[in-house]
């Protein structure tokens, strides 16, 4: 029964939602210091400035995109593979202000890792089921392919 549903484009819809609503408080003058510091709590005073913030809520609006295309067309290729690198760069971002300069800390830091990390392991799982690893590269260039199930597609009546 449940081998025809698509959940994870739901789930990159409600990942761009929350990074959607990540840009809109970095770019709230009341909340970006807050949201800064929540987030970057080692870093000093000018590591989290307002043009920080504002940096930090440019990149999430570009990943909020991102994470909608992946969703609205989860079996192209190039846009399944932009998102999966999207959230490896998150990952790495985050690891290495963590581990590295040990700027970060603190839960709502902890959700965003554990959400990229969650996307990104469930990417990885269902890449074949979406993308396939070698189809596309068989199929022929005259002829149509529907783009969620992979099968010829004729327009018009045959």
């Amino acid at each position: 029964m449940f081998e025809t549903w698509e959940v994870l484009p739901y789930w990159l819809f409600i990942t761009a939602i929350i990074s959607a609503s990540r840009t809109f408080q970095c770019y709230t003058p009341s909340l970006q210091q807050r949201i800064m510091r929540l987030l970057y709590s080692g870093a000093h005073f000018h590591e989290t400035s307002a043009l920080a913030a504002r940096q930090f809520g440019t990149w999430h609006m570009l990943s909020t995109i991102v994470q909608i295309n992946a969703g609205l067309f989860v079996h192209d290729r190039g846009a399944y593979n932009v998102a999966l690198w999207s959230f490896i760069l998150t990952l790495l971002h985050f690891l290495w202000e963590r581990v590295a300069e040990r700027t970060v800390g603190g839960r709502s830091l902890l959700a965003a890792e554990v959400l990229a990390f969650v996307s990104f392991c469930w990417m990885m799982v269902q890449r074949e089921v979406y993308v396939g690893y070698g189809s596309r590269e068989n199929m022929s260039s005259d002829t149509l392919y529907h783009p969620h199930h992979g099968e010829p597609y004729y327009p018009g009546p045959r």
